[in-house]
């Protein structure tokens, strides 16, 4: 690859601001911007939703081309578009048939779908004369992109020398399909074996993209190693860490510093430094004002997440002390703010909770951007108790705002946040590693602890966390080496 400047297509099925509902669009929104920054010719595709069509350009001025697609015996038509106002380029790819639906995910044919999607991004390469020297895959959705490129695509000549990079951004969604997947795929029933598609009698989209890449990725260094264990592996472990461990390498996400920082960030109500960190109370204060919250200078604890399971919100239900965690915790002299959607049972539950303590709580069961970062610049503690978290943005975030992370000591939460040692005065937040309830309430009573009695050493760790670097430009230059290392 000695082409200068070096070309990469991103491909995502999400891609913030078009397409979100997690932090995988936030990267794919961040990091090829910053690959640009930096010399490289980053650009993007993603399905064309129907929920996103009109609301970021012109839609008919946009067109680019169309062509079709051959799924076995299926032929579909795609259309191209373009976002050409962007500093990345974007293409966006128009179905009718598989994208003009009210969600991004969970439809039976998911499988079909998003094959689709990887044929017809190989295709558009030839269609727009853009022949990438690396293809960056992302999670389930991309996976077979990857197997196609390497063994069905290799031997014409346009596509002979484009290497894939594929990074696991949740290994708990493996887009598990059925034996039909080979037929749109257009491959041999010898691909349903272990050694290739199989995963205990279905076809994985996951494991296409960790054999046939060229390269994996994780988005951090410790979400990297315990995929290769049976906790963390979701099935796949021993194949990492046996067979692929050598073409794995944890890279941490980064933020974008220009959505995400206190100083210039439109939606809170008073801008901040590390410098002025004074001016942060005024947002909790004005919070609790718009919100119906009790005006006053207590302990103000936000979540910003997905309430699943796999963030940690089972432990609220486990018992301290005879009593629900959450009821220990709202013992204390605290108050507590939650946004997100999920399970049914967790909304459920904070729900109950809302009602219970309704001069001392807010939950919004939605998710609203503007939202979020009011709640990040308004709350003084942040908390991510998850179960696994591969990399995480919350904590890093909850930082750049001066609130303090006390999180559960796994993945990119282990690699980010440093636990408080009063006697250096280094730290960044709370960790706690035993996956329970009372360890979570224990490091929040620490963290109120602090709040209360030891303010001094509070606000350290707030000006510690906010003086963090968290930013896409040390991420990039790895990405950046790995690109300049496949061969």
């Amino acid at each position: 690859m000695n082409n200068t400047p070096l070309k990469c297509l991103f491909v995502s099925s999400e891609v913030a601001p078009y397409a979100k509902t997690g932090g995988l669009a936030d990267v794919i929104g961040a990091l090829p911007k910053k690959l640009r920054e930096q010399g490289i010719d980053a650009r993007v595709a993603l399905p064309y939703y129907h929920s996103i069509q009109g609301r970021f350009f012109d839609h008919d001025s946009h067109f680019l081309t169309s062509y079709d697609v051959h799924l076995g015996w299926r032929v579909q038509g795609v259309g191209i578009y373009e976002d050409d106002s962007t500093t990345v380029p974007t293409y966006l790819l128009k179905s009718d048939t598989y994208f003009a639906r009210p969600e991004f995910y969970g439809y039976k044919d998911d499988y079909e779908r998003f094959a689709f999607f990887c044929k017809a991004v190989l295709e558009l390469l030839r269609h727009i004369d853009f022949m990438p020297d690396v293809i960056h895959c992302n999670d389930w959705q991309t996976g077979p992109l990857c197997l196609l490129l390497k063994d069905k695509y290799r031997m014409d000549p346009f596509y002979a020398n484009i290497k894939t990079v594929y990074t696991i951004h949740n290994m708990k969604y493996q887009g598990l399909c059925g034996k039909e997947a080979l037929d749109v795929l257009e491959l041999s029933s010898d691909y349903m074996s272990a050694e290739r598609l199989e995963y205990h009698g279905a076809i994985s989209y996951m494991k296409a993209g960790l054999i046939y890449s060229d390269k994996i990725t994780t988005v951090s260094p410790t979400y990297a190693e315990e995929i290769k264990t049976y906790q963390y592996g979701c099935g796949l472990d021993r194949l990492l860490g046996d067979k692929l461990y050598y073409k794995m390498e944890g890279i941490l996400n980064g933020i974008d510093y220009d959505v995400y920082d206190p100083k210039i960030d439109p939606y809170i109500y008073k801008n901040y430094t590390w410098r002025s960190i004074g001016r942060k109370k005024e947002n909790k204060v004005k919070f609790q004002e718009e919100y119906g919250l009790e005006k006053k200078d207590c302990m103000l604890i936000g979540i910003v997440s997905r309430i699943t399971d796999q963030k940690g919100f089972d432990l609220m239900k486990q018992t301290v002390d005879s009593l629900w965690v959450m009821d220990k915790i709202m013992q204390m002299d605290v108050q507590f703010v939650i946004l997100g959607t999920g399970e049914q049972e967790y909304e459920e539950m904070f729900k109950h909770f809302a009602y219970k303590y309704r001069e001392r709580s807010a939950v919004f069961l939605t998710f609203n951007e503007a939202l979020a970062q009011k709640i990040y610049a308004a709350s003084d503690v942040f908390l991510m108790p998850s179960l696994f978290e591969p990399c995480g943005l919350g904590q890093l975030i909850a930082m750049r705002y001066g609130t303090v992370p006390v999180v559960r000591k796994t993945g990119g939460l282990k690699d980010t946040v440093i636990h408080y040692n009063p006697m250096t005065k280094e730290g960044t937040g709370f960790e706690f590693e035993d996956c329970s309830g009372y360890w979570m309430y224990k490091k929040l009573e620490e963290a109120y602890q602090y709040y209360v009695e030891k303010k001094e050493d509070f606000k350290q760790i707030q000006l510690n966390g906010m003086k963090k670097n968290f930013s896409w430009d040390e991420a990039a230059k790895k990405y950046i080496a790995l690109y300049h290392g496949l061969s």
